[in-house]
């Protein structure tokens, strides 16, 4: 490190990070108290020792109860300012004390397992006071508090001459937001809170705009790290939410849905595996990209985290270009697969909408319906139905209206065919041939059952429309007051599913129990349902009454003919 000295006011130094700390001891109810007397000027690297007076403020906050109190005093001493930060937290135990400033190595007995990190905290401490050729001691009674203490030397006499320049400088106080990035987590695990910084002005703005959609969820139990890899992301216009742990970083994913995690693999309370195991079984989680960034590099690992759910592996060390790259690639694929799925869906909709039901459309879409559309030999039930009338108001009227007129009739006879579980196979000008049993399989009772309901609902829905039409003027009165509804059902065999070629394909019902509906249609008087003996036999008795016998053109057995009562009847 390559210091650089400046005047400085101590006092007013240490006063603007204490009210930066404030609203975080708020949120914790820890009371901040300050003494602060008047000290001779000290030689200080600002942007070095602030990380110095961080890092005590930001540990006392950390092991100090809800409640407890922080304070902070400074003081001098002939030609030594003592700066002082004391706490009434856990404290530390007494035989760890020696090993405090030590790198990698963490007081044990901690009361709160949540905040693990790499033990570098406080040896940089240290290292930061020592440069500046001061002194850092702790006293701490396990179970009640700790106090740390710097030891600095007024004047500029005993740093490097070379180091030292007597233009004062300022604090950026703008490194706040960064610094304590690590608190919004500390000051209260049930309200996790985003910190908002702006990028880098180096960043190109129409890049950065694309980026901006996009929030990312680090979790890392170490503070430092979380804010490093953070960084890397804010300067490049990614959002950025932060949680400490595996438990954490789930209830936050839950909660905001990001588009990518980067999580460590070893944390307190839930591994970064097990994490990634919770986020996977969710429906709404599941499908978000996450890269696993840990130390342990080994193969068993890497292939364990895979197992697991991880896209992509980053051992540490990383180099943060190749996270950068990860990362894009990963949300590119995520986005290619996202207007895959959208595309697919529509394709799937708008083919399939058709013919199907809705419901059967978004089970089919959500990949919840498998269906086999190969043409093969299936007991249906055919229904064939057609209106009377409406050729000789097609004469009446404009080709425009016309064309009106009939969509209106095919939407609302379509809502009552899908309405009762039905399938459209086609339309043939006015008439409509509806299919049950296919492609969705169901028992001939069933069929029967749906077949007669939807016939009777078309019955009741026409006569809805001729009383609109007339009320709209369209009939003329003198030789045409409404259209008819006729309707053929039958139940057999026939061959169903895709026909035509890989340009062009329909799903289609082929073979004789088509003829049959189709023939019955035509032979029912208007205003009726004529059925099978097939169909009539899942019937009851007052539900029908027995018609002639029909030798039907195209058939060589004469078929047995009943008509379907209305409902009103039934119901008598």
């Amino acid at each position: 490190m390559q210091p650089s000295f400046h005047p400085c006011d101590l006092a007013e130094f240490v006063t603007q990070i204490v009210e930066s700390f404030r609203p975080y001891c708020e949120k914790k109810r820890l009371h901040l108290v300050t003494q602060l007397d008047e000290c001779s000027p000290v030689y200080l690297d600002m942007e070095k020792f602030d990380k110095v007076v961080y890092n005590l403020l930001s540990n006392a906050m950390k092991f100090t109860p809800e409640g407890g109190t922080i304070s902070v005093r400074l003081k001098s001493e002939r030609d030594r300012c003592i700066l002082q930060v004391q706490d009434t937290g856990i404290g530390i135990v007494k035989d760890q004390i020696p090993h405090l400033f030590e790198r990698f190595r963490q007081a044990e007995g901690s009361a709160n397992r949540s905040y693990e990190g790499s033990g570098l905290g406080l040896a940089l401490v240290k290292e930061l006071v020592e440069l500046h050729g001061g002194q850092v001691t702790v006293e701490s009674v396990y179970g009640q508090g700790t106090t740390f203490s710097l030891w600095l030397v007024a004047g500029n006499a005993h740093l490097p001459t070379q180091q030292v320049l007597e233009t004062p400088t300022e604090l950026n106080t703008s490194r706040a937001s960064v610094e304590l990035a690590d608190l919004e987590l500390v000051s209260t695990t049930d309200n996790i809170e985003d910190i908002t910084i702006n990028p880098s002005p180096s960043i190109n703005t129409q890049d950065s705009a694309l980026k901006t959609q996009h929030s990312i969820l680090v979790v890392d139990d170490n503070p430092d790290l979380r804010t490093y890899v953070s960084e890397i992301f804010r300067r490049n216009g990614y959002h950025v939410r932060t949680a400490r742990n595996g438990s954490e970083g789930h209830r936050l994913a839950q909660e905001i849905i990001p588009s990518l995690i980067v999580t460590d693999l070893m944390m307190p309370l839930v591994s970064g595996l097990e994490m990634i195991q919770m986020i996977r079984k969710e429906e709404k989680l599941k499908g978000i990209p996450i890269i696993l960034l840990t130390a342990k590099a080994d193969e068993e690992t890497r292939i364990e985290g895979t197992e697991h759910g991880a896209d992509a592996y980053l051992a540490k060390p990383f180099n943060d270009r190749e996270l950068l790259a990860e990362v894009r690639n990963l949300l590119a694929l995520k986005e290619n697969e996202r207007r895959i799925v959208e595309l697919n869906t529509y394709l799937t909709e708008s083919v399939l909408k058709r013919f199907l039901p809705a419901v059967l459309v978004q089970k089919a879409a959500t990949g919840d319906l498998t269906l086999d559309l190969r043409p093969e030999p299936r007991l249906i039930t055919v229904l064939f139905s057609d209106i009377v009338g409406f050729t000789q108001l097609s004469n009446t009227l404009r080709s425009r209206r016309v064309a009106e007129l009939l969509n209106e009739y095919l939407e609302a006879m379509t809502k009552v065919v899908f309405g009762n579980g039905g399938t459209v196979d086609k339309f043939m000008g006015d008439a409509i041939l509806a299919l049950y049993g296919a492609p969705e399989e169901l028992t001939p009772n069933e069929q029967v059952r749906r077949a007669i309901n939807t016939a009777r609902a078309m019955h009741r829905s026409l006569a809805e429309l001729n009383q609109r039409w007339q009320n709209q003027g369209v009939f003329d009165g003198d030789r045409l007051t409404s259209v008819q509804f006729r309707c053929g059902i039958h139940q057999g065999t026939a061959v169903v599913g895709m026909f035509g070629s890989a340009e062009r394909a329909d799903y289609t019902a082929i073979g004789p129990s088509v003829n049959i509906a189709a023939r019955l249609q035509a032979a029912a008087v208007p205003g009726t349902i004529l059925v099978s003996a097939a169909v009539a036999d899942y019937l009851q008795e007052e539900e029908i009454t027995k018609g002639s016998p029909l030798e039907l053109k195209g058939v060589d057995e004469t078929v047995l003919t009943f008509a379907v009562t209305s409902e009103v009847m039934v119901n008598r």
